[in-house]
């Protein structure tokens, strides 16, 4: 995936150099994520409004590089899924999102140039590395504590000693398709993308139960509550002890979805069309 971003923009600082453009701007829509907790990709169940700023390079009317900053929140709840065995098991979780990404643009028409068969709008792909940031967060008695300390899944007991806590910080592979359109100096974009990530935790769960009472007494009685939850897990004559308490095989994913305005600042390569608009701003 690297590989083919790099070539992408190696050809495209190479081609249809008379149209670069730089622009700055602001993006809103909403976060939504799937994973353990919302298998069935539920939708918009759980969405929650996320907010950014960009800059957009284009190299030419068919490629940009846009450089992104995105902050939200991704949250779930067993207990608003239909699934029975998600009500038994009544885990949640809420988590901020931070995002920084680099995306590489690419339109499906020749998108604002001075050549004759150019558009003023264009469908377009994107695909690119982000680096975020996703802590996960779950409530009890009206207080929300960070999961990742306490080792829900044994991670630092005996049961588990070659398990070390996971991480927060991860990169992901964002891709996803949009639409966008010019109105002078402004641009407007609307974006649908998916986030492959490389770890099952964002939610706190991906394998089994361990022992209760080993939890409780090594990584203490809050990492216990929390681990489990739900009706079952409240009664000591059934034992959750290897039982699934996520899917292990999968990974979590998250996605974007949103509407972007940004202002055309600099046109690098027509130096007297850009004066002739600053005079006229005189």
């Amino acid at each position: 995936m690297l590989r083919h971003l790099i070539l992408i923009l190696a050809f495209a600082s190479l081609s249809g150099l008379r149209a670069q453009v730089s622009e700055l701007g602001i993006t809103g829509g909403v976060t939504y994520y799937i994973g353990d907790l919302n298998p069935y990709r539920h939708y918009p169940k759980d969405t929650k409004l996320a907010f950014g700023v960009l800059y957009r390079y284009n190299f030419s009317d068919r490629y940009a590089v846009r450089l992104q900053a995105l902050n939200g929140t991704l949250q779930a709840y067993d207990s608003r899924s239909s699934d029975t065995l998600q009500l038994l098991r009544n885990l949640h979780f809420k988590a901020r999102l931070i995002e920084m990404s680099a995306l590489v643009e690419v339109n499906f028409r020749k998108y604002r140039s001075k050549d004759k068969d150019s558009k003023m709008w264009t469908p377009f792909v994107f695909a690119g590395l982000a680096y975020y940031r996703a802590s996960p967060q779950a409530e009890l008695d009206g207080e929300w504590y960070d999961l990742q300390p306490l080792g829900t899944e044994g991670q630092g007991t005996t049961a588990r000693p070659g398990s070390d806590v996971y991480a927060v910080d991860h990169v992901s592979i964002p891709f996803g398709v949009g639409f966008k359109w010019n109105v002078g100096r402004l641009d407007f974009q609307v974006e649908w993308g998916l986030r492959r990530t490389y770890t099952d935790y964002i939610d706190d769960v991906s394998g089994t139960y361990v022992d209760r009472d080993l939890l409780a007494f090594e990584n203490g009685p809050l990492a216990a509550i929390l681990a489990d939850p739900g009706v079952l897990g409240q009664l000591p004559e059934y034992p959750n002890e290897g039982r699934a308490r996520g899917d292990a095989d999968t990974r979590d994913w998250y996605q974007y979805t949103g509407l972007s305005v940004t202002y055309i600042i600099s046109r690098f390569s027509d130096c007297e069309e850009q004066y002739n608009w600053m005079r006229k701003r005189r």
